[in-house]
């Protein structure tokens, strides 16, 4: 109701144009009966038949034009509400922290932008006015067939209770079975994504769509979820569906009856008989939206927990940033119920210098450059840009300050030019070159058949790991923050580029605060300071130099990143 409450105008004219196509779809049973009464009695002037066949032809076209304009009405307000809810619900997604957003897959978040919210219009385009229209009618139609006769009324009626009750039947559990249908075509449908994803690996080791269990355990759970949905409710919906419509086998009698006593007149005996087999036919069609009205629930439930995720938390206070020095002053974290990643951190990376975070994996690294990203709140401390907690900066302010480039370079399905765009849509095609060539992915771009309107394929798939590194920092200079976080962003370049990428990083950080996450140590040797983190503290810092003489644990990382470049030389 809350989707649908500022469309209810258009809502209530969906319902009562829908209510006079099925009226119109009822008139000819009148006019037909009487067509029948007027022969019985010995009627066979023609002009008396003319304005009949006129209502019954007029019913039919009438029935078929409010039906279209009916559904015209519900479905471009379908789409209308789902493409608000879409946009809604991107925008809430963009306020969550991407602690919330990992939880789930891609798949997931696929599955429920596309196919759950498509489900959204059946309900809307179809259970709204045709099901309203469905039942009124019948109780016209009833009430009708009581004023021509209360004797042939209570016959009509003798199905219903039976009827009823099969429908009931039907209904037990039938809302918690289709929850776990929806939630088990879910799962094959995330697994799917993530096989066709992976489909590479599955090559490379010689697996196939068989052999893969996950997927294949997946589609067997959709199969028995959806089986055991179907056949737990199909003998009682095949008996509700047949019995309730089946008014015949009583009135048909009972009229009969009634016209031999001499109780009812011809036109009485037609009409009841017509009406009665009519009265229950909208009934049926109103049953057949029973699944859709079942996924109604489970679709907006869906809808309103991703609407109640926890947002990040930023308090919009006046302020006014001095310097953009990064302070972390006891901060701690965790990822939802999991170990703290780190406990009391402090540390201090100093204004339009160069400050490396090095340790081993899962130490926290990343987590840190997300946070002052503002992807993640802090479970307690504070981080301070300058002089102005994170807290107090808005969101969106927080995203202008601070430039990202992770180890992903992710690049969206468009031109080189549009994802160069994402970071100044008004950006002109002399600034884009200008930063293009200091990032040295000016000429690989003229290199290639488009030149910057080239698509670059899903997720940037058409360009070799190095060209979307460098298209990922001339995007990061053409954003030109005060503030840049590096989170191992030459982690897939070869050796062949490896030089071209840093001086296009040596030109990014230029002037600029720098936060940069290595594995490659030799790529931090001149940093200004270096934080070596270690189970979620600062084991130390300093210049590189420094640490070779006092952090053990970084003399060890040093000692094995030579050795490890003197085997690539030797091979």
């Amino acid at each position: 109701m809350d989707l649908l409450k500022k469309h209810i105008g258009q809502i209530l004219i969906a319902v009562v144009v829908a209510v006079l196509g099925v009226f119109c779809g009822v008139l000819p049973y009148f006019a037909i009966a009487k067509i029948v009464e007027n022969i019985a009695n010995g009627n066979i002037e023609f002009s008396n038949y003319q304005i009949l066949i006129l209502v019954v032809l007029g019913g039919l076209f009438g029935s078929i034009v409010f039906h279209e304009i009916s559904t015209l009405i519900s479905h471009n307000l379908a789409f209308r509400i789902i493409e608000d809810e879409r946009k809604k619900l991107v925008r809430k997604i963009s306020r969550l922290s991407m602690g919330e957003i990992e939880k789930r897959s891609s798949g997931e978040w696929t599955q429920f932008m596309v196919e759950t919210l498509n489900k959204m219009e059946q309900p809307i385009a179809h259970v709204i006015p045709e099901v309203v229209a469905n039942i009124m009618i019948p109780v016209v139609l009833v009430f009708t067939i009581f004023l021509l006769d209360w004797r042939i009324g209570i016959a009509n009626l003798v199905t219903l209770p039976l009827g009823v009750v099969f429908s009931f039947l039907m209904m037990g559990g039938y809302e918690e079975k289709s929850r776990a249908y929806q939630q088990a075509a879910k799962n094959m449908n995330t697994t799917a994504v993530e096989y066709i994803r992976g489909i590479q690996v599955i090559k490379a080791f010689n697996k196939s769509a068989s052999s893969y269990e996950k997927f294949v355990d997946s589609v067997n759970e959709n199969r028995d979820s959806m089986l055991n949905w179907y056949l737990s409710i199909c003998f009682y919906m095949t008996a509700a569906m047949e019995i309730l419509p089946s008014t015949l086998l009583f009135v048909l009698p009972v009229t009969l009856f009634l016209y031999m006593k001499g109780s009812i007149s011809i036109g009485v005996l037609i009409m009841g008989v017509l009406l009665s087999y009519a009265s229950y036919k909208p009934l049926i069609k109103a049953m057949s939206h029973l699944d859709t009205m079942a996924n109604v629930r489970v679709v907006t439930d869906e809808i309103k927990s991703i609407m109640n995720l926890p947002e990040l938390e930023r308090v919009n206070k006046s302020y006014k940033i001095n310097t953009y020095d990064i302070n972390f002053e006891n901060v701690s974290f965790g990822y939802s119920n999991e170990k703290k990643v780190f406990e009391n951190l402090s540390f201090r990376a100093a204004e339009k210098q160069l400050t490396a975070i090095v340790g081993y994996s899962g130490g926290g690294k990343s987590t840190i450059a997300k946070l002052i990203a503002g992807h993640m709140n802090v479970d307690s401390g504070n981080i301070y840009i300058g002089n102005v907690n994170m807290n107090d900066i808005p969101l969106e302010k927080n995203m202008e300050l601070v430039t990202y480039v992770s180890q992903e370079n992710y690049l969206f399905g468009k031109s080189i030019l549009e994802n160069l765009k994402f970071a100044k849509p008004d950006a002109t095609i002399e600034e884009i070159e200008n930063v293009c060539k200091k990032a040295s992915c000016h000429d690989f771009i003229m290199s290639l058949p488009e030149g910057y309107n080239t698509i670059v394929g899903e997720a940037g798939s058409n360009l070799s790991g190095g060209e979307r590194q460098r298209i990922t920092i001339a995007r990061a200079l053409l954003k030109d923050s005060p503030i840049v976080l590096l989170d191992e962003a030459t982690a897939y370049s070869d050796p062949d580029n490896e030089a071209e990428i840093q001086r296009s990083i040596d030109t990014l950080v230029r002037n600029k605060t720098v936060l940069m996450i290595a594995h490659r140590l030799s790529t931090i040797v001149h940093a200004n300071k270096i934080i070596v983190l270690a189970n979620g503290k600062v084991e130390a810092e300093g210049t590189h130099a420094e640490l070779l003489e006092k952090s053990e644990t970084y003399a060890k990382m040093w000692k094995s990143h030579i050795g490890v470049n003197k085997q690539l030389e030797v091979l």
